[in-house]
């Protein structure tokens, strides 16, 4: 009976020691998981201040001379768009706050607000590509930083159409364009499109006519993060006019000495200096032939493509 009880407390004790012994190991995971959880969340916290932190540099350069347009507001510019941050994610759903460093947060906020823009206006994008957040310009950004130049411009895009008669002359002592005549039909708008053309504002008091042709406006499009194209096939005529407009307003824009910062041109520019590795869409090589002719525009269209969120949404 000694020995069995010697035995069973030997046991009793083994089992006992095993039962600490793995606690401590459970003990030791839930630690770590809630140290890692809180560095997590210390290191979104940190991107979150990166607001205040840009709001402070402006604060100081404004003092020493920098100058804020006069409508615009980028206390609440910045705040409004740290907000739109929390909803920004990269291409595989994680949040950006999480995933951009800290450095391209405050770059990506600095040139939201030299630019004067608005991330809750839709006038600008953030978007990931890889860990670096970048702000880019949106159709509504564009236009409204030309009309910051030139107050009384109107964008009034016009595309023009197979059939139409279209005429234009170019000043031989200016080089500036002017419309002598556009003639369309009711029925010509059903064809397909040929070009577009927009006025332009100088200096001067003048305008200029800027044309674009139809392989121009598809040379853009091969641009687009839409890898369908599925907007551009639906609203054509909008997709047109969108485009004539941003291409005219970085022309005005990068050439002016009035705005604080370059447009994003068509060209890519940016991806020179930066690898868009995580880029939510790639860039689409477009076959001219590959957009649909009137017949297939009347043809009823196919069920969308889920497309990406927000950065694509159509700006009209």
């Amino acid at each position: 009976m000694y020995l069995r009880g010697v035995k069973t407390g030997d046991r009793y004790r083994r089992e006992e020691i095993s039962r600490t012994a793995m606690a401590g190991v459970t003990d030791g995971l839930a630690v770590s998981f809630i140290m890692a959880e809180q560095n997590k969340t210390t290191a979104v916290a940190t991107r979150t201040d990166v607001g205040s932190q840009v709001i402070a540099r402006i604060d100081e350069l404004c003092q020493v001379g920098f100058v804020m347009p006069k409508d615009y507001n980028y206390v609440n510019a910045i705040k409004a768009s740290v907000l739109a941050l929390q909803e920004v994610k990269d291409k595989n759903g994680r949040p950006a706050l999480e995933v951009c460093t800290p450095a391209s947060v405050q770059q990506a906020l600095f040139k939201v607000a030299i630019k004067g823009l608005d991330a809750s206006k839709k006038q600008v994008y953030f978007i990931c590509r890889g860990n670096t957040l970048c702000a880019d310009d949106s159709y509504f950004g564009k236009v409204l930083q030309v009309k910051r130049i030139f107050p009384e411009w109107e964008p009034y895009p016009r595309v023009i159409y197979a059939g139409d008669d279209f005429a234009y002359e170019t000043d031989p002592t200016t080089g500036r364009r002017k419309l002598l005549k556009h003639e369309q039909s009711l029925d010509n708008i059903d064809n397909d499109f040929i070009g577009a053309y927009l006025y332009l504002p100088c200096k001067d008091g003048g305008q200029d006519l800027y044309v674009m042709t139809r392989k121009q406006i598809y040379a853009a499009w091969e641009q687009s993060a839409n890898k369908s194209l599925t907007t551009h096939k639906k609203f054509t005529d909008k997709m047109v006019g969108k485009t004539i407009v941003n291409s005219g307003c970085n022309m005005i824009i990068n050439g002016s000495v009035d705005t604080s910062a370059a447009a994003d041109d068509e060209d890519e520019e940016f991806s020179q200096t930066h690898q868009p590795m995580d880029v939510t869409a790639e860039v689409v090589e477009l076959d001219p032939e590959s957009l649909p002719t009137a017949e297939a525009q009347a043809a009823p269209a196919p069920t969308p493509e889920p497309q990406p969120t927000a950065n694509n949404e159509p700006d009209f």
